[in-house]
Parts: C-alpha cells; structure tokens; sequence
C-alpha cells in the first residue's frame, strides 16, 4: 500500500512538472504592442528566472503586489509618454513586465482591483529603471473576495 502511494505521488509529480514546463513556455513569451516588446509572467521560481533571463536588455521593469506581500498578475499596464501619448497597453500575465522604451519621461500606470496605481520613470540609453506597484486590499475585501 505504502509503494503503490509512493508511485502514485512520484507519477503526478512528474506529470505536474511536465505541466509547469509547458506552462512556463507558453506565459513567459515577448510579445508586442505597436513595435514595442515587452515579457511578463513570474509565478513560481522557474517562470520568474525565465522572465528575468529573458528581459536582460530591458531598461523598464514592473513589479505588483499586494501590501501583504503577495504577488500579482493580471495588472493592466498603460504606459504613456511625456506628451500623454500612448506607448504600451498590455495586461500582465504575472507579477513581472519588461520591456526597452526609448530613453524620455514615462507614465507608467497600472490597474488592480478596480484601483490605478501611476509611477513616472526616467528613462536614459543605459541602465535599468525599477517601478513597484503596490495595492492595499481592505480586510472586507479580501472577506467578500
């Protein structure tokens, strides 16, 4: 009984792992908008250091969360330069997004939860500029789900 319980957990161990694989290749892919490239994902350690690996040359990353810690996916991300123009529009598919904009002044706004959160970014020819999005979540929220 015990083997055949140790057999059971190895086979749906490797079968989830041949799942997350797949999984992680098919979220964490570049894709664009209006010649823009950009990569998101991050759920698990995998999918995160896929995302990172490929986001090296990016000089733009996101990052959401919630206050308590937890990660978050499904942000919309709108980013507009300074003229009000719209660069990028996409939704997140986890708690990272990457992407190489031309170096200028940026709003970058994310939505969650029915709230926006907006950070301005700077961005030069070199380097890499960070933004954290945080959202607070009301205890009756997380009650009423």
């Amino acid at each position: 009984m015990i083997r055949a319980i140790g057999v059971l957990v190895f086979a749906a161990a490797w079968v989830f792992a041949d799942w997350s694989t797949a999984f992680l290749h098919s979220t964490a892919q570049v894709k664009t908008y209006q010649g823009i490239s950009y990569v998101s994902g991050g759920f698990g350690p995998d999918e995160g250091k896929s995302a990172r690996a490929m986001s090296d040359t990016d000089n733009l990353q996101l990052r959401f969360a919630l206050q308590n810690g937890n990660y978050l996916g499904g942000a919309h991300v709108l980013i507009q330069d300074d003229k009000g123009k719209r660069i990028l529009e996409a939704i997140s598919d986890g708690p990272l997004f990457f992407t190489k904009l031309p170096a200028g002044n940026y709003t970058v706004a994310a939505t969650a939860l029915g709230k926006t959160v907006k950070h301005t970014a700077h961005l030069s020819s070199k380097g890499q500029v960070q933004l954290n999005f945080t959202w607070k979540i009301d205890d009756e929220e997380i009650a009423t789900g």
